[in-house]
C-alpha cells in the first residue's frame, strides 16, 4: 500500500466550501483514478492534513492523468477554488511499513 499526506491551506471563510467538497472529491478519485481512499484530519492548530491510500506508487502515479466525470470535475475544482494552492503540499509519500489499523475491535485472546 502507497500512502500520500496533504497538508490542505484553505483560504479564510471558504473551510465550509472545501469541506462540502470533500466527500465527492475523495469518491471521485476513488472511483476513476483506482485510490482506496482518504482521510481528513483537522490538526488542534487548526491546520487541515489528509492522507489517501494508494493500492501502490505505480497506481498513484498513473492517477495523474485519469480523468473524471464531469461532475466530479466540477466538486475538484470547488475543492480548489477554496484552497490556498500555493501553500497546500504534498507532506510525504511513503510506503506502509506495517498496517494495523482495524474498522472492527481487535480480537484479543
Amino acid at each position: 500500500m502507497y500512502i500520500v499526506m496533504f497538508e490542505f491551506v484553505v483560504k479564510p471563510g471558504r473551510e465550509a466550501d472545501f469541506l462540502a467538497a470533500w466527500p465527492r472529491v475523495t469518491q471521485g478519485i476513488y472511483l476513476f483514478k483506482g485510490s482506496l481512499g482518504s482521510r481528513l484530519h483537522k490538526s488542534e492548530d487548526g491546520q487541515w492534513i489528509a492522507y489517501a491510500q494508494w493500492p501502490d506508487r505505480d497506481t498513484f502515479e498513473r492517477a495523474q492523468d485519469v480523468g473524471m466525470n464531469e461532475a466530479y470535475h466540477r466538486e475538484h475544482q470547488a475543492m480548489r477554488d477554496a484552497l490556498n494552492l500555493e501553500e497546500t503540499r504534498i507532506v510525504y509519500k511513503m510506503d506502509v511499513a506495517c498496517d494495523y489499523l482495524q474498522r472492527r475491535p481487535f480480537a484479543v485472546e
